[in-house]
């Protein structure tokens, strides 16, 4: 076996019901002032939200409520730290998509190093973050980026010369994450399936990653097999609590596979074309995954080394689990993976790019800036174009 080294995990409080802990949680961690951090208004304005505010104030306990909404931006981070480096906040708790995650990620780090946060961004800032941060606590509202189980916070600035990159750092995994299905329950279809394939693609890139290895391969295989079967499940009946938690419960793997082994040339495209337009990620990655999966393949089975025989054969791994057709011979489970995928795509109505105005030329010039990070074989900028040009 070759050598490894995995991240530390966030300790977990899974299952329906597990919001009601937290109140708990933070009286025995002796918190007293907190940072609340949540997304727009779906979380906001459900029972949950009333009985956990109700909670606070009964056990007095003071928080200071922000929400982040859209992408999680400089500004917006900036804003929140400056308004709470003036109080004595003893942690942070984010509660909703991966924005407030992040968001949430962002702000326990920043209240313990000065200037903006731009400063400390991988490629666009010349500092190094420090580690340290306000003790965190992460609950999820989606099932599909992962963050809550990741040492990063991804940052977007949109435009021209646009960016969207990680703060990072060990230090900044949570301490506690708690996931509650009921929470997630009344996620709307569109999200679901956007952040469900999101949850996919990070499960697909990190299990045939080139920096894979046995504790992540079996994580991601699990998470996988969890997917293929809840998405649909959850594309026909939204309300189904069973698939909601397997869902959840994949997403949270594929944070910690993606933290542990890297992503891939699906990923490296959401990271450019998330900076130029407005589109969600999970949509980036969703719409693009089967084209990817198949140039990928394609370009393996076309050399018959010993490094791309076994990266099909992970392919071929990772079609059964996600199918649950376990009897097929590695050419046939590849075809059947890429043929699910795209399925998928066409089925739930995923959109294509052109739908966020991006055009040709957008598309030529953004192929030229995107990164394979650890996509198993190498492509070139044609091969790149043609991955995410079949959804234009």
């Amino acid at each position: 076996m070759d050598k490894f080294t995995i991240s530390p995990i966030p300790e977990l409080i899974f299952g329906a019901g597990t919001i009601k802990n937290l109140t708990k949680i933070i009286i025995n961690r002796s918190f007293k002032d907190i940072a609340v951090i949540t997304g727009g208004n779906s979380f906001v304005n459900s029972v949950f939200w009333q009985d956990l505010s109700d909670s606070f104030i009964a056990d007095g306990i003071n928080f200071y409520h922000y929400k982040s909404t859209g992408e999680t931006t400089p500004e917006t981070v900036d804003g929140i730290v400056q308004k709470l480096k003036i109080r004595n906040i003893d942690a942070v708790v984010a509660i909703g998509g991966g924005t407030a995650l992040d968001t949430g990620k962002a702000v326990s780090a920043m209240l313990c190093m000065d200037g903006s946060i731009v400063d400390y961004l991988e490629g666009v800032g010349c500092k190094v973050p420090t580690g340290k941060r306000k003790p965190l606590i992460c609950i999820p509202t989606t099932s599909g980026t992962g963050s809550e189980a990741t040492k990063n916070a991804v940052i977007t600035k949109i435009g021209k010369n646009g960016y969207k990159k990680s703060l990072r750092h060990n230090g900044y995994i949570p301490d506690t994450v708690i996931i509650d299905p009921e929470l997630i329950k009344s996620c709307p279809l569109s999200l679901t399936i956007a952040t469900g394939m999101d949850a996919v693609t990070q499960l697909l890139e990190s299990y045939v990653s080139t920096k894979a290895s046995p504790f992540t391969d079996q994580l991601a295989l699990y998470g996988l097999k969890l997917a293929g079967r809840s998405l649909p499940r959850l594309v026909e009946n939204p309300g189904d609590i069973d698939a909601r938690a397997e869902m959840a419960y994949a997403s949270y793997l594929s944070g910690i596979t993606l933290a542990n082994a890297g992503l891939g040339v699906v990923h490296g495209a959401a990271s450019v074309l998330g900076s130029l337009r407005f589109i969600p990620h999970g949509v980036v990655c969703g719409t693009l995954l089967g084209s990817a999966t198949e140039i990928i393949i394609e370009k393996l089975s076309n050399s018959n080394n010993s490094v791309n025989i076994e990266s099909l054969k992970k392919f071929s791994e990772a079609g059964a689990a996600l199918t649950g057709n376990k009897t097929m011979n590695t050419e046939d489970s590849c075809s059947n993976l890429i043929k699910i995928l795209n399925t998928w795509v066409d089925n739930y109505g995923i959109s294509r790019l052109s739908e966020y105005d991006f055009t040709e030329n957008d598309l030529i010039d953004s192929s030229k800036k995107i990164g394979l990070k650890n996509t198993p074989c190498t492509l070139d900028f044609e091969e790149i174009l043609r991955i995410i040009s079949v959804r234009l």
